[in-house]
């Protein structure tokens, strides 16, 4: 009888201790990580920190004294090869917001870019009509078109800054490749080399008919 009593003390604390060994295993062993959501593609432009960004694709950068530096955002300019620039306005002149400021050619093509706010201009940077591909290679530098002193610093606010920016543009290539798509006679426009973040060849548009260019000048360089 004694020698049943220690055998069963014996399993009841081996099973004491299983049951122990468990918890502890539980307790410590660490917590389900929830999976992440996908990360956003990067998006194949330029959308530097600090630089507000018009529906009329222009980028505006503001200075502490109230004027403001503008050019053609990198939407516009990756789309074209090797514009020429034309300017539309000269220093003096007054400014509406929307009114045509700058005209961009590549053969017998144009694209006219409109105002992003309303003001005084203040100069011109002529060494565009030089040198374009300044609006690509230093676009945030020496690629600016106009400095303008605005009618009012308020008209900034009606612009788009940060995240904003990111998913305006987002918006901006989907209804691009919703354009391209339909496109006849412009083999070469393959709405495939916008998707998945991949970076729209230079000249893309140049291939398109004449209606095309109009269309995309009136819907995405006229701001409703």
């Amino acid at each position: 009888m004694t020698v049943l009593l220690v055998v069963a003390t014996i399993l009841f604390f081996i099973g004491m201790d299983y049951v122990v060994r468990r918890v502890r295993a539980r307790s410590t062993s660490p917590a389900a990580v929830p999976s992440s959501p996908a990360a956003v593609p990067a998006l194949p432009v330029r959308i530097p920190d600090g630089i507000f960004f018009a529906k009329t694709h222009t980028w505006v950068n503001l200075f502490p004294s109230g004027k403001v530096r503008l050019g053609v955002d990198d939407f516009v300019t990756r789309l074209l090869a090797t514009p020429s620039v034309l300017y539309l306005k000269k220093q003096g002149d007054h400014v509406q917001r929307g009114e045509p400021i700058l005209r961009l050619q590549e053969g017998d093509r144009t694209l006219t870019v409109r105002a992003p706010l309303s003001g005084i201009v203040l100069s011109a940077n002529q060494s565009l009509t030089e040198h374009p591909e300044k609006m690509k290679d230093l676009l945030f530098s020496e690629g600016w078109a106009y400095t303008i002193q605005p009618d009012k610093t308020s008209q900034i606010r009606g612009l788009l800054l940060g995240e904003e920016t990111h998913q305006w543009v987002r918006n901006e290539f989907a209804r691009l490749r919703d354009l391209l798509a339909g496109v006849n006679g412009a083999q070469g426009l393959s709405p495939a080399l916008l998707q998945d973040g991949g970076v729209p060849v230079a000249g893309l548009i140049d291939a398109a008919p004449a209606e095309v260019w109009k269309k995309f000048e009136t819907e995405f360089l006229t701001e409703a």
